[in-house]
């Protein structure tokens, strides 16, 4: 059986910086996560060594008795001998040292086999640093003290891993309460090379306990808003998470409360979709389909709208009953070209149909708003003479090409493209208003908006009124 020495590669010495040394070269083949049987019998090695170093020594003659330098001796002069008689020699003059200082010295620096802390301190630490946080951190450092002071190595990584396994465990763990345990034990859980004093799996179920506290705490946000959100907030979340067997009649009548739930939904189900399935299936299902609903847009265009045509009908010429198709056409693609197509959804032909007829009217309406834009421009630019006027027409042309790329679809069939275009000019004004979040400066914008509306319609009813006389 190996002494401590061999153990240890070096010849017997009272230097415990070679000691160190040896040992701290050994470790590298001996480590406690790979070989821990290899690694309790380097410990204790370097343990008692160290302690012989420490305590008086004999003298050489007596460490090494008379018979061993004869055989030592002997071996010198017979070189030829066989490695079997070499191996039965080293055996035989295996060095001895005396009995009362080897005891001392176990007895001294035995290997711990008892538990420093017991599974019950561990959890109580856990509990108290995700309970207090920084305030319980005294205690931590107080018991890594004692492993580190009282363990051998192994006993010092398993009071790491004990500790994240326990943390694990505690409702409530924190993100940045792992980071601060991180940086006060050295885990360096961020760091490619984080798994030898807490494994992956520990750090998995240090993530999952985190995730989970996060998400417990966004769905009691989500209790919170439903108690004190503003009333469409606390409308939207009340139906959400309420238990009604199927949507009630009025969520269609409030504006954008339908719109407000899917927001709702699409918040959670980014961040945390598992709280998803905590939320009302009925009321899941019912605005996953497209419903026909009023909406603050919806109002809004037809407040704008109301106002805009029937002034600038006023003052246009009597002729064809352009105010009533005016009318016509805007109610249509704001208000009713939806809601037929889901309707004809169950009836393929008469679809395709209504769509091959949406699209021509579309072109059309497209085509004369442009051409009578453009019509203008030349005639105003005709009537102020040559010189920069006469390049308005250019300008004309560049900006209803920039107008019409901006509401052109692309991610619809060819045949929708038409009508949602115009239903897009249409709407511009609340897409205005979008576009600045509503500000102060969206408000004045939408004035001067507005007077251009106000003109340009008058001016082309003015011009289909003549092209028509």
């Amino acid at each position: 059986m190996m002494n401590c020495w061999q153990i240890l590669g070096i010849e017997p010495t009272c230097d415990e910086v070679l000691i160190r040394r040896a040992y701290a070269r050994e470790l590298k083949t001996c480590r406690p996560d790979s070989d821990p049987e290899g690694y309790q019998r380097l410990r204790e090695a370097f343990e008692w060594a160290k302690s012989s170093a420490n305590a008086p020594q004999p003298d050489e003659a007596d460490d090494y008795p008379e018979s061993v330098h004869a055989a030592e001796r002997d071996a010198a002069h017979r070189p030829e001998e066989t490695a079997v008689a070499e191996a039965d020699a080293d055996a035989s003059i295996t060095p001895t040292f005396d009995a009362e200082p080897c005891q001392e010295a176990v007895a001294a620096f035995p290997p711990s086999l008892t538990s420093i802390y017991t599974p019950e301190e561990m959890q109580a630490l856990a509990a108290g640093l995700v309970k207090e946080g920084n305030g319980n951190l005294t205690a931590l450092d107080a018991l890594h003290q004692r492993v580190s002071s009282e363990g051998n190595l192994i006993q010092q990584q398993q009071f790491h891993q004990d500790l994240a396994a326990a943390l694990a465990e505690q409702p409530g763990l924190s993100e940045w309460l792992v980071e601060k345990i991180s940086d006060a034990l050295q885990w360096e859980l961020n760091q490619y090379s984080s798994g030898y004093l807490v494994p992956e799996a520990l750090q998995e179920a240090l993530y999952a306990q985190i995730r989970a506290t996060e998400r417990e705490r966004a769905w009691h946000e989500v209790k919170n808003e439903s108690l004190h959100g503003d009333l469409s907030t606390r409308l939207a979340l009340e139906l959400l998470c309420g238990e009604r067997a199927a949507a009630p009649f009025w969520v269609r009548l409030v504006p954008g409360l339908i719109a407000k739930m899917t927001r709702q939904v699409n918040t959670l189900n980014e961040t945390f979709p598992e709280l998803v399935q905590r939320l009302n299936p009925a009321i899941l299902e019912f605005i996953s389909a497209r419903r026909c609903a009023l909406s603050w847009q919806g109002l809004f265009l037809m407040a704008f709208w109301g106002g805009i045509l029937p002034l600038a009908i006023s003052g246009s010429p009597p002729g064809p009953p352009v105010g009533p198709i005016a009318f016509a056409i805007v109610v249509y693609y704001l208000y009713l070209s939806d809601p037929i197509l889901m309707g004809l959804q169950r009836r393929p032909s008469l679809m395709g149909l209504f769509i091959l007829l949406d699209c021509l009217v579309s072109v059309a309406l497209l085509m004369a708003l442009f051409s009578g834009v453009l019509t203008l421009s030349i005639s105003n630019s005709a009537a102020k003479g040559e010189g920069f006027s006469g390049m308005t027409p250019l300008f004309i042309v560049l900006i209803e090409w920039l107008i019409l790329w901006s509401v052109w679809s692309k991610q619809v069939p060819g045949l929708r493209r038409p009508g949602i275009a115009v239903a897009r000019l249409l709407s511009s004004p609340w897409r205005l208003l979008e576009t600045l979040e509503f500000s102060a400066a969206s408000y004045c914008l939408l004035a001067v908006y507005a007077t251009f509306c106000c003109l340009l319609l008058d001016a082309l009813l003015n011009l289909a009124a003549s092209f028509y006389g």
